[in-house]
C-alpha cells in the first residue's frame, strides 16, 4: 500500500512540474538542492515577506 502511495504522490508531482514554466521549474530545482537548514531559511524569509505589512 504504501509503494502505490509514493507511485501516486511520484505521477502528481510529474504533473504538477510539467504546468510549471521555466523559470518556477528552476528555482523548484534550485530549492530541492538546498539543505533542510537552508530550505527552512528560505520559508521563514518568504513567511517574514509575506506576513509583512
Amino acid at each position: 500500500m504504501s509503494v502505490n502511495n509514493d507511485v501516486q504522490a511520484k505521477q502528481s508531482e510529474n504533473v504538477e512540474f510539467a504546468e510549471l514554466s521555466q523559470h518556477e521549474r528552476m528555482v523548484l530545482q534550485m530549492f530541492r538542492q538546498m539543505n533542510q537548514q537552508q530550505q527552512r531559511d528560505i520559508l521563514r524569509f518568504f513567511d517574514v515577506l509575506l506576513s509583512a505589512k
